[in-house]
């Protein structure tokens, strides 16, 4: 015979337990459970009287749902927020970026020869724990990665200091990171 196509024996499990419970000599497991508890001292059965029931009354009521205790729920409502999604090549005349950038708290960083974002980052005094949170997020078109010599990086400060905004422009379009307010962040094209 075959030991890989063997066939399992099917068996009855609720036959057998019916089986067992109808060979128990309950008349004498009933003198042994007696005999047990008079030999108990008195206060241990008074406890045990009262534990025993308790303890079957909690088992038979159900548990309690989760959503009955009363826990903050975060919601998940979309919040408009206005973006300057204008391209930064558009931007044409320095003086008026400059002053611009000035009034609304926009800075930007032109990427050198050999420059990586991390680079920039450190340049600009920028939070090391925010740019992996922005590569966790980057996407596959990996714009964060893939950045350029004389590519303009922009970024606007919150007024604690952390990284608000984050903007690249590549090929034309730009890219937008932005804070959330559970303190990751998010991407827009």
């Amino acid at each position: 015979m075959n030991r890989r196509h063997k066939k399992k024996v099917k068996v009855d499990h609720l036959a057998q337990a019916k089986e067992k419970f109808a060979a128990i000599e309950w008349k004498s497991k009933l003198d042994q459970i007696k005999v047990f508890w008079f030999t108990l001292p008195k206060l241990h059965r008074r406890i045990l009287s009262v534990l025993i029931p308790v303890v079957l009354v909690l088992l038979v009521l159900p548990a309690p749902n989760k959503e009955t205790v009363s826990t903050p729920k975060p919601s998940n409502e979309r919040v408009a927020i206005s973006l300057n999604n204008q391209g930064l090549s558009e931007v044409v005349d320095n003086e008026k970026k400059s002053e611009s950038m000035a009034e609304t708290g926009w800075q930007s960083y032109t990427v050198k020869s050999g420059d990586t974002l991390a680079n920039v980052f450190r340049a600009n005094e920028l939070p090391m724990a925010d740019l992996n949170k922005l590569v966790t997020i980057e996407g596959h078109d990996k714009p964060l990665s893939r950045i350029k010599q004389g590519q303009i990086v922009r970024f606007k400060l919150s007024s604690n200091g952390e990284l608000d905004i984050l903007q690249l422009e590549k090929a034309g379009t730009s890219v937008m990171f932005f804070r959330l307010s559970d303190g990751g962040f998010g991407r827009s094209k």
